[in-house]
């Protein structure tokens, strides 16, 4: 068994490379076009075996922060994707049941870490970077699925709302698999306090994440962008 997991280990740092250098090409190409829709479907599918592997390794190591990390970021990227196919949830499209499925699991999971913060707070000695860390991502992966599940259950008025989500969602699932590789990269050279390398790339990425958001909704908000689809 310990060299299945070691095995898994090294394809979970595989992919894990994978997953960084096509989700930054995505990032950097131009939306739509040929090279952004081809490093996307790489990174959805690198992404899908970092998750994989992820859980297992976890698991078998007892790892709670791989664990919620592997949930987060790949809920993110799942649903970033599926709303690619949602783009009629302001009309009459309706969403599949494991779009709902994976929200409720994600929820779940997340309430599990928000509980577990509580009780490193209440019942242990554990370090205050421990403890905002733990709650920290359980209610940002709470955010997560509140943001994604309100589309399925109140319909969206704004034709352009799948953009929005589709960008906001990758670009969080990415944040989340950075913080993978940078705390690991860390832990294991000793580059600087672990806790600030988990908490790092959500103090860069996300104000960046909104300032962007803000600047589409202020563009698609302009007259043009407001015919339906």
């Amino acid at each position: 068994m310990q060299n299945f997991i070691q095995y898994t280990l090294y394809l979970h740092i595989l992919v894990g490379a994978i997953a960084l250098l096509s989700g930054a090409f995505a990032i950097l190409s131009a939306k739509g076009k040929q090279l952004h829709r081809k490093a996307g479907k790489v990174y959805f599918w690198a992404m899908t075996a970092v998750f994989i592997t992820g859980i297992l390794v976890a698991g078998y190591r007892y790892n709670r922060f791989l664990f919620l990390i592997a949930f987060l970021s790949y809920y993110s990227v799942f649903a970033g994707v599926r709303f690619l196919k949602l783009k009629k949830l302001h009309k009459d499209q309706e969403p599949a049941w494991y779009d709902w499925a994976a929200g409720v699991i994600n929820t779940i999971a997340n309430l599990f870490f928000v509980g577990l913060g509580v009780y490193y707070l209440v019942f242990t000695d554990a370090t205050t970077g421990a403890v905002l860390l733990t709650l920290g991502f359980g209610l940002g992966g709470l955010m997560i699925s509140y943001t994604n599940l309100h589309p399925l259950i109140v319909r969206p008025t704004k034709p352009y709302h799948w953009y929005l989500s589709h960008i906001g969602n990758m670009m969080g699932g990415y944040i989340a698999t950075f913080t993978a590789f940078l705390s690991t990269m860390v832990t294991r050279y000793e580059l600087m306090d672990p806790y600030l390398a988990f908490a790092l790339p959500s103090l860069i990425g996300i104000p960046l994440l909104l300032y962007w958001q803000n600047r589409m909704e202020v563009k698609f908000a302009k007259p043009r962008y407001q015919k339906p689809n």
